[in-house]
């Protein structure tokens, strides 16, 4: 019996293999290596500011991908990355979560305002959310090869956190299922300037 060609299932997971093979691919280079240069991008921030990742070098970088509506991964992840940002920094590492909407019509400048303000009293004030119009949203997630799909009443998306040194370059790819512990083992390793 051959599988139906219209399943979304198989859609999906056609859609999601190159990507997935692409991320393995990407974290084994930056184990081998020192790292690779990030995409550039440019978004508003939930202050309503420019933001760009070019202008954040100085600092190690957390970029992860969600929207404020989700009830359970990106809620988690992010307040697993504020913690991370805000004991990092009180080492004196500069350390700043950028959390990239994928949900740009309903994720608002306010809407990511509020959401980033439940995390910053964790992070020391690190967190960033990042939103603008929804090509703008497409455009970084295809550089980042970040899937989003929406849903009924949600929004599946790739669970990914990269890890960008103060240098500007891309030392790791990881999930959310990572333990703060293993993640806080590879930012304590970074260069921090």
């Amino acid at each position: 019996m051959r599988p139906a060609r219209n399943n979304p299932y198989n859609w999906t997971v056609r859609r999601i293999s190159p990507k997935l093979a692409w991320l393995v691919g990407a974290t084994a280079i930056a184990a081998c290596s020192s790292g690779w240069s990030p995409p550039d991008f440019a978004l508003r921030d939930d202050g309503g500011n420019p933001w760009s990742l070019s202008q954040q070098r100085g600092k190690i970088v957390l970029l992860t991908f969600g929207f404020t509506h989700c009830r359970d991964t990106c809620p988690l992840t992010l307040a697993k990355l504020a913690r991370l940002a805000g004991r990092l920094h009180s080492d004196s590492r500069h350390v700043e979560v950028a959390f990239v909407t994928v949900d740009p019509k309903r994720d608002t400048v306010a809407a990511l305002h509020r959401f980033v303000a439940r995390y910053q009293p964790l992070a020391d004030g690190r967190i960033v959310g990042l939103t603008g119009a929804p090509a703008q949203i497409e455009k970084v997630e295809a550089a980042y090869h970040i899937w989003s799909q929406p849903m009924p009443h949600d929004i599946a998306h790739s669970a990914v956190i990269y890890l960008i040194d103060a240098r500007g370059r891309i030392r790791g790819v990881r999930d959310d299922d990572d333990s703060e512990a293993s993640l806080a083992r590879l930012l304590e390793a970074m260069p921090s300037s």
